[in-house]
């Protein structure tokens, strides 16, 4: 796995260039409006994020244009999906949490994991996942179970 990229970005800004990505990678464009409404902020937000974004060389942002991202900001960006991938993959496959919350949780933990904690939760998901005659499914049934009897006797 390569590593995550650290950088000086803020959570806000991280999640900008996500969402900018995401939505290159599945429209073809990323527009004001169109991060407006996935980041769920409103269009100036977005505008101020991207100026700033711009000053550090990570989008390409003139106003009334399509927004695209340079090559440090799609490398940043990628290293934010995956640590999100990453995090959510663990919280589903182990820790058996749904959609939503994986996806929220997910949201949140990807700003401040590092890269040692991030090796490890992948690699744990896939010893589980790779475990022959079905033991890793096994163990994570045992674990839910486990989890499902703690939660209630507490």
């Amino acid at each position: 796995m390569a590593e995550a990229q650290k950088s000086n970005l803020s959570p806000s800004q991280e999640d900008y260039l996500e969402a900018i990505l995401a939505l290159i990678s599945q429209a073809g464009v990323a527009r004001v409006r169109d991060i407006a409404n996935k980041l769920e902020v409103g269009k100036s937000a977005v505008t101020a994020a991207l100026k700033l974004l711009s000053k550090r060389k990570l989008v390409n942002y003139d106003p009334y244009q399509l927004i695209t991202l340079t090559q440090q900001g799609r490398k940043a960006a990628e290293a934010v999906a995956k640590r999100h991938r990453i995090l959510r993959r663990f919280l589903i496959n182990v820790l058996g949490l749904n959609q939503t919350d994986a996806e929220n949780n997910a949201c949140r933990i990807e700003h401040n994991v590092d890269d040692v904690l991030l090796r490890k939760l992948d690699g744990l998901v896939e010893f589980i996942e790779n475990q022959p005659h079905g033991k890793g499914k096994e163990w994570l049934k045992t674990f839910r179970n486990f989890c499902a009897k703690r939660k209630t006797s507490k």
